[in-house]
Order: C-alpha cells, then sequence, then structure tokens
C-alpha cells in the first residue's frame, strides 16, 4: 500500500494524491459550520438547541463503524463523494421549516454524511500517507477540519449580520459548498478499498478493541468533543461570560464596547493563523519523537484548558490573570489530534483501516452528542456559568483516568 513507503520526502504525485483529500474535508467542514451558526439564531431555548445540535452527533456515532466497514468493501473515494453531495442536500431542506422535531431529523441526517466524509477520508489518508509522516499529514488533516469550521463560522457571522431573519441564508452557501466538494471529490479522489468477509470483520474489530492507543486516545476524543460541541452550540453565551462586553475603568483609561461578533470573528482569525502554523509541525513532531510522547503532552493540555475554563465559569477569575496559562496549554492541545490520529492510524489493520476510524468517529460523535446535551440540561437548571463547570469537571476526571495507562506505560 502508498503508506508502506519509508521515505519521508514529499514528491509532486504525493501531493496530488493529498491535497483533493484535504480540500474535501475543509468544504465538508464549511458547508457544516453554517449550520451551527445558523441554529443558534433560529433556535432561542438552550435545552431545544441542545437536542437538536446533539442529533447530529447522535447518528454520526451511529452510522460511523457501519459506514467504516462499507468503506474497507467498497471503496473510500465513493463513500465521501455521495457523503458530500447529500451534504448539499441536507444544507438546502434545513430552509424548508424551522419545527424543532423537523430541524432535529434534518440534522441527524446530517450525521450520517458526515460519518461517510470522515471515516472514508481518514481511511483514505491512512491508506496514502508515507508511515514516516503520517502525523504530518494528520496535521494538515486537521488544520483542514479546523479552517472549514473557523472560516464557514466568520462568514455565517458576517452573513446574519446578527440579525435572526438572515438566519436561513448561510444554508444556500453550505449547500453549494458541499456540492462543489461532491463533485471535485468524483475527480481528483483516489480510491482504495479492502476485500471485505464476515470474518476478518470480527477479527478487526477484536484487533481493535484490545489495543492500547484505542483505549486510552478515544476517551480523550470523547472529551475533547464535549469541548468543541459546548463551544459550538453555546459560543454567544460563553463568551458573553468570559470577555468584556461593557465599558468599564481600565488603567485610568475607559474600555469601548465590545461588539460580541467582532470578538469571536477576531478570535477565529488569530486561531486560524496559529493552527496553520503549528498542526503539521506538530505532527511531525510525533513522526521525529513517537506518538505517544507527544499524545501525552496533549492530554495533560487538555486538562489544562478545563481547568482555566472552570476557573474563568465558576470562580469568575479574570481572563487577563489565564492568558499566559491558556496559550501554554492551547499550543500543547493542539498537538494531540495529529499525533493521536497518526498513532491510532499506526495500530489499525490493514484490512480495517475503515472500520478503525469508524470506532475513532464513534468516539468523536459520542462526545459531541454528550456536550450539548447534557450541557443544555445542565444550563437550564444551574445556569450557564456553573452548568458548564460541572460538563468541564467530569471532562477532567475522565482525562486524568484514561491518561494514566498512557503515563505507565511510557516509564
Amino acid at each position: 500500500m502508498y503508506g508502506n513507503s519509508v521515505r519521508g520526502r514529499i514528491s509532486l504525485s504525493y501531493l496530488v494524491r493529498m491535497v483533493p483529500l484535504f480540500i474535501a474535508v475543509f468544504l465538508m467542514r464549511f458547508a457544516f459550520s453554517f449550520t451551527v451558526v445558523s441554529l443558534q439564531f433560529i433556535v432561542s431555548r438552550p435545552e431545544y438547541l441542545g437536542i437538536i445540535s446533539s442529533a447530529y452527533p447522535i447518528m454520526e456515532m451511529v452510522s460511523g463503524f457501519f459506514v467504516g466497514i462499507l468503506a474497507d468493501g467498497f471503496g473510500r473515494k465513493w463513500i465521501i463523494s455521495l457523503g458530500l453531495v447529500a451534504s448539499s442536500l441536507v444544507s438546502l431542506a434545513f430552509t424548508f421549516s424551522s419545527n424543532p422535531v423537523y430541524l432535529t431529523l434534518i440534522h441527524g441526517i446530517q450525521g450520517i454524511c458526515a460519518a461517510a466524509i470522515v471515516v472514508g477520508t481518514l481511511a483514505l489518508l491512512t491508506d496514502l500517507a508515507l508511515t514516516t509522516s503520517r502525523g504530518r499529514d494528520m496535521g494538515a488533516y486537521d488544520f483542514s477540519t479546523i479552517a472549514g469550521y473557523g472560516l464557514g463560522f466568520f462568514l455565517a457571522l458576517v452573513i446574519i449580520n446578527n440579525n435572526p431573519a438572515n438566519a436561513h441564508i448561510p444554508f444556500y452557501y453550505g449547500a453549494v459548498a458541499a456540492l462543489i466538494g461532491g463533485i471535485f471529490s468524483v475527480f481528483t479522489l483516489r480510491d482504495s478499498r479492502m476485500p471485505i468477509k464476515l470474518a476478518s470483520i470480527k477479527e478487526n474489530i477484536k484487533l481493535i478493541s484490545k489495543n492500547r492507543s484505542t483505549q486510552t486516545l478515544l476517551p480523550t476524543w470523547f472529551v475533547l468533543m464535549i469541548l468543541v460541541g459546548v463551544f459550538l452550540t453555546f459560543t454567544r453565551r460563553i463568551f458573553g461570560l468570559v470577555l468584556p462586553v461593557r465599558t468599564g475603568p481600565l488603567l485610568g483609561r475607559t474600555v469601548l464596547s465590545i461588539r460580541l461578533d467582532i470578538v469571536v470573528v477576531i478570535v477565529v482569525i488569530v486561531g486560524l493563523v496559529l493552527l496553520g502554523l503549528s498542526q503539521t509541525s506538530l505532527g511531525a513532531l510525533s513522526d521525529r519523537f513517537g506518538r505517544s510522547r507527544i499524545a501525552l503532552i496533549g492530554q495533560i493540555s487538555l486538562m489544562g484548558v478545563l481547568g482555566i475554563l472552570i476557573a474563568l465559569l465558576a470562580f469568575r477569575v479574570n481572563i487577563l490573570y489565564l492568558l499566559p496559562f491558556f496559550a501554554i496549554f492551547g499550543a500543547g492541545l493542539l498537538a494531540f489530534t495529529p499525533s493521536a490520529l497518526a498513532e491510532l492510524a499506526d495500530a489499525s489493520p490493514e484490512t480495517g483501516r475503515g472500520s478503525t476510524m469508524g470506532v475513532y468517529s464513534v468516539a468523536v460523535g459520542a462526545g459531541t452528542v454528550f456536550g450539548p446535551l447534557v450541557g443544555g440540561v445542565l444550563i437550564s437548571a444551574y445556569g450557564t456559568a456553573i452548568g458548564l463547570s460541572i460538563l468541564f469537571a467530569i471532562g477532567f476526571l475522565i482525562v486524568l483516568v484514561f491518561m494514566i495507562p498512557r503515563v505507565l506505560q511510557l516509564s
């Protein structure tokens, strides 16, 4: 297979195989982020928003492993292309009604499309990536994912312009982006597949479930996606709590009122620049120093970020005091996904790479379900600050428990 090469250099033919895959992932996340922003303006009640938002990751979680089996048997390319075209139709369907039940159903179908695209692209990337540069390539993949989220989020805010009457407009842009991605994938992606047999499926399940990397990494992804899901679902509430939005004295001067949407845009742009500079480099560190060590740094950093958020929300610590610590832990957290994905790819059986990435999709979906759903309930019961602090504390304990085996393994 392509990934068996021991040479780490990048050739033109290698880029031709890899770049279309990154573009497909970017367009999928780009289209999805329009939905995330628009729903915050369409659905006002937090418990309803939590339920609707959870439908996407629930269906992504339920369908991920089965989509992985299909990707192993019928080819990665067609699973990815069909998922993107279907995503286009689903994005358009959001404009037909604002009924919460209808939105929940449509968002769930969108989750199945996401599973097809994520599992298919990760399996194809595992097939194509050089073993000596897999961390770097996973970093580029992760950058494509978050860049799609960030730019889509930014454009959706600009299009809506804080006016709920404009909330349906981004769905049209999302539909066009996903359709372009589907057509582009048909003509540019390389295909790969594995012979599929019932016996090999059972054997792959055993190999995946017994693997130490899987056992320690998947719970961390679960918590990481709790964090991502909560921020995507309750963005306005969280920024309203942790950022200054009113005038007041600071060092003898007056702090001007900060528009929340402008602050979000600035944060997104800065975040994208940092990701662009860091993700492939951090992934390359795992190629050089080992996946497990770099992934462990990411796990510790995730605990640090959760602790900072608890301090901001529950104890109302001034964000200016915590910015240096947030920068340190944030940089460490960026190292987790490329190194962990590369480690998971290294551990996946050759005949079950789609199945392995399907299990990853299950963990990601489960976290994104748990975060908005439980977060919405806790916010309704205890308020945004205390409710989310409870949720982040639960995530902190989960990472701590499942990080211990990795520490013992490396010691």
